[in-house]
């Protein structure tokens, strides 16, 4: 039988691809990915709901206006602050951890720059080096982030003598039935598997992901040291914080010489 090459305009033609995170937040993804011919599978593992306790970051919310700065290291921050108020300070200065984070912060809070934004590096550790020209010492500081965050950034802050309070305002749980979709999608076979997050890693490792010859691709350093640690092969890792960039991930890694596919 004669073997079809697949059209250069859609190279990833017969693979696929698992993807983990929400519809809201991927959609770019996958729509690059069926663009280059990709089968993708959506399994959301994660989804966002407020704390357990709300009253701490509604307070800090509250009391915005006392202090200097705002570390936003994610959109679903973005959004937990806007949800808690319409509008911020004109003197509070905005740290952002990258792009998606930039793009959140520019719809729902229009015309408000950015005093520092970490390129090249995003996430924590690249707000870090970001702010690390930054006089921060005395500087209060706003840190909102998720139940499932490190403190990293946090400490790394305190130590050049800033004042942060990190309130959580997100927390991450797991849909309902994930679990057993995650598993029957693994079983039939797929050829990579897109990670967003230290919190997705760490979520298909915990709902049946475990133990599966998977080949990630991440979106970043972080994420890439979740997935090695959960005992994953880290086939690729994006340029940036994009769709664009994991799908293009995606398509260095599997448009390789075609040999089996890794069945788990």
């Amino acid at each position: 039988m004669t073997r079809v090459a697949p059209s250069p305009r859609t190279p990833l033609a017969g693979r696929r691809v698992l993807v983990t995170r929400s519809a809201e937040q991927s959609a770019g993804l996958v729509e690059r990915l069926r663009a280059r011919g990709a089968e993708v599978l959506a399994v959301p593992l994660l989804m966002i709901s407020a704390p357990d306790d709300p009253r701490p970051f509604l307070a800090a919310v509250r009391a915005i206006g006392d202090y200097d700065w705002l570390l936003l290291t994610s959109a679903n921050a973005v959004q937990a602050i806007a949800e808690a108020s319409a509008t911020i300070p004109a003197a509070l200065r905005l740290a952002s951890a990258g792009p998606a984070t930039a793009r959140a912060i520019r719809s729902l809070f229009p015309g408000r720059a950015l005093t520092a934004e970490a390129t090249g590096a995003y996430g924590s550790e690249g707000l870090a080096r970001a702010l690390a020209l930054v006089n921060v010492s005395g500087a209060r500081m706003l840190f909102p982030v998720s139940d499932r965050s490190p403190a990293t950034l946090a400490v790394t802050l305190r130590a050049r003598g800033a004042i942060i309070d990190v309130v959580v305002a997100y927390r991450t749980t797991a849909p309902e039935g994930v679990g057993d979709r995650l598993r029957a999608t693994l079983e039939a076979g797929v050829d990579a598997v897109t990670f967003a997050s230290p919190s997705a890693v760490e979520a298909f490792a915990r709902l049946g992901g475990a133990g599966h010859d998977v080949r990630a691709i991440v979106i970043g350093p972080s994420t890439a040291l979740a997935a090695q640690a959960a005992g994953f092969t880290v086939a690729g890792t994006a340029g940036a914080a994009t769709g664009d960039s994991l799908a293009q991930a995606v398509e260095n890694v599997l448009v390789r010489p075609r040999g089996k596919r890794r069945i788990p």
